[in-house]
């Protein structure tokens, strides 16, 4: 899923999986803009995208630190 698109449960680009670590899946949205989604969330992965079942008006809840 390394450097593979993820789209928000509403379809919103939100960005790209940066690295996987432990229970969580690093997405990049811009060079300052991370975020740290648990495993649990992703609903699907088609090959290409990424979908959490997150949307996107609540991924900066999982803001990286």
């Amino acid at each position: 899923m390394v450097h593979k698109n993820v789209r928000t449960s509403d379809r919103s680009d939100v960005g790209s999986v940066i690295q996987i670590a432990g229970d969580n899946i690093r997405i990049m949205q811009e060079v300052n803009r991370q975020y740290d989604v648990p495993k649990s969330h992703v609903e699907g992965f088609d090959g290409s995208e990424v979908y959490p079942d997150i949307p996107y008006s609540e991924i900066g809840r999982y803001k990286a630190t």
